[in-house]
């Protein structure tokens, strides 16, 4: 991946995506996807389908019956909830990180991309633009471009690191030195990938929000799950470049400042449980 990549390059060399994963995102960009649709995607899929069960069983969900099948997961937890984890699992196939020279950093972005992901989540509850499912998802994958640039520069993440702690700057800054862009990065990935457009919106803009985008409630709710998330989390992920809210995004979404700020309460309150959930999903995968 060269250091300036033009809109409508390709990245060479680039595998395609796991095959479950564009599945489930037209699934996901389906309305009309069922419990018994979405039981058929999941059981081709060992490995996801164990995980499944195994997250389903665990003391974030809290059930009181055993989970033991891909249908009694949808009943106990929901479609929605179902497929956000299933979304994990195959995300955690990119993101391990024993696939990394960095495995510090990729560890930390796993764990930033669901503590956005449930901020997402939070946000798209009290705006009511953004279906709530959506938002999650769209939070859960918004940092592939970093992916992109720690799997295919090892050399120039490893000066953005150093350039990230030498200089006190966010990752974001460090990388805008030496002409790196994450957002353009991302964007091309969804291309190639072929993503559905709202989410090829919000890999390549989250940073940078437009009331005239038609894509505007996934990419300023994922913008404000951001900060949130900055602000929570321990990750050092370094992703604090997006400053404060402004208060015309929480206008164009139709949310207050003060339901942001009860997301923000709600969110600390999940973070211990959600560090935990991001461990057990990366449990296992080789």
């Amino acid at each position: 991946m060269p250091a300036a990549i033009g809109e409508r390059q390709r990245i060479e060399g680039l595998p395609a995506p796991p095959s479950l994963l564009s599945a489930l995102l037209q699934a996901l960009d389906d309305e009309s996807t069922s419990a018994a649709d979405l039981e058929r995607l999941v059981s081709q899929d060992q490995s996801t389908t164990a995980r499944l069960l195994a997250v389903a069983n665990s003391s974030y969900y809290g059930s009181r019956h055993q989970v033991t099948s891909v249908a009694r997961a949808v009943v106990v937890l929901g479609i929605n909830e179902v497929r956000a984890i299933c979304l994990g699992s195959v995300l955690t196939s990119l993101l391990h990180p024993n696939r990394f020279t960095d495995p510090g950093s990729a560890q930390a972005l796993w764990r930033h991309s669901l503590v956005v992901a449930e901020a997402a989540r939070l946000i798209a509850s009290r705006g009511r633009r953004l279906r709530p499912d959506l938002a999650q998802t769209a939070g859960l994958l918004h940092d592939l471009g970093w992916v992109l640039i720690m799997a295919y520069q090892p050399q120039a993440w490893a000066q953005i690191r150093a350039g990230q702690k030498g200089r006190g700057q966010s990752l974001v800054e460090a990388a805008e030195r030496m002409g790196l862009d994450h957002q353009q990065a991302g964007y091309i990935l969804a291309r190639q990938w072929d993503l559905p457009p709202m989410l090829t919106s919000c890999l390549g803009r989250h940073h940078e929000p437009s009331l005239s985008d038609p894509d505007f409630p996934c990419v300023a709710t994922v913008h404000l799950a951001e900060i949130m998330a900055g602000r929570l989390d321990d990750t050092g992920w370094g992703e604090d470049a997006v400053g404060e809210p402004a208060i015309w995004v929480f206008r164009g979404l139709g949310v207050s400042a003060e339901q942001w700020r009860d997301c923000q309460t709600e969110l600390a309150v999940r973070m211990d449980a959600l560090m935990a959930l991001g461990d057990q999903l990366l449990g296992g995968v080789a």
